[in-house]
């Protein structure tokens, strides 16, 4: 074999590995396609420069005296072949930088891609902290919230006056509600008329009063915290057989405080099951 049909062969394995380089074949891995990018120029260049030392050196006077003449036109035939494939090499070469560039490119976009998905999902982790402890901040003000509700005291109260009618007496009477019908908490005492407070805050007090045929008599009503007059409601011109008055009161009383009403002197009340006379109050909230 010559060395010419050698070098053929040599530049025929290398085309062969070329077009079966991993950028000829689809779905290659992009990290594979990094590591051996340069591989098909390193085996280009190597049979290239082959191909210029064989070309560039002259041939042998022997082989010209030796060999007959249908073996020079064989020669010169190969040697047109092996223009041909090398022409062909530098032309795969030449498609295989392009298709490099091109995969270079692609590669930096795709970094760049990665590097935002990285920053969004960056941000999103530090979004999803902040909500987390934002949810925790929350459901400890929530539940130092039920805490305090639960813990806080309960007080309201309501209570009429008994049927008949009360008075008029000839001193100063504290009313005696006896008809209850909420004492949460307790603090309301049926058997004197007094309401105390449980705990220090602000409380609602409210209550009414009324009066059938007493056109004899005035009909009002005292309130009083512990041994302060401080409010009086009551009507005195005789205006026909029934008589109503309401007043209330937000009172900010100490733990202790009491509240009543006073019947004045020769005033009257009447009452029948309609509950026209009554005495209420609640915690609004403690101080």
């Amino acid at each position: 074999m010559s060395s010419l049909s050698v070098l053929k062969s040599v530049f025929n394995q290398q085309r062969e590995r070329i077009s079966s380089h991993p950028l000829e074949r689809a779905g290659v891995e992009e990290s594979r396609v990094e590591r051996q990018r340069s591989r098909p120029l390193k085996m280009l260049r190597t049979v290239f420069h082959l191909l210029v030392v064989f070309l560039v050196m002259s041939v042998p006077d022997s082989l010209q005296d030796t060999e007959p003449h249908g073996s020079s036109q064989d020669f010169c035939g190969e040697l047109k072949q092996l223009r041909e494939l090398v022409h062909q090499q530098v032309a795969a070469l030449a498609e295989i930088k392009v298709k490099t560039v091109y995969t270079e490119k692609e590669n930096a976009a795709l970094e760049a891609r990665m590097v935002i998905n990285e920053n969004e999902i960056a941000s999103l982790k530090k979004e999803k902290a902040t909500q987390a402890s934002e949810l925790s901040a929350v459901k400890s003000q929530l539940e130092s919230v039920r805490k305090q509700y639960a813990e806080r005291p309960k007080v309201a109260f309501s209570a009429g006056l008994p049927a008949g009618q009360k008075g008029p007496f000839n001193t100063e009477t504290t009313l005696i509600y006896s008809k209850v019908l909420t004492n949460v908490g307790g603090a309301y005492n049926p058997y004197t008329g007094v309401f105390t407070a449980p705990v220090r805050g602000v409380y609602y007090i409210r209550f009414t009063a009324a009066a059938y045929n007493s056109n004899n008599h005035n009909m009002g009503v005292h309130l009083y915290k512990n041994n302060e007059h401080l409010m009086h409601l009551g009507e005195y011109d005789k205006d026909g057989t029934a008589r109503h008055v309401s007043g209330a009161l937000a009172l900010e009383l100490e733990a202790g405080d009491i509240v009543y009403l006073r019947l004045l002197t020769n005033y009257a009340l009447y009452d029948d099951t309609l509950l026209r006379n009554t005495f209420s109050g609640f915690l609004v909230f403690p101080s």
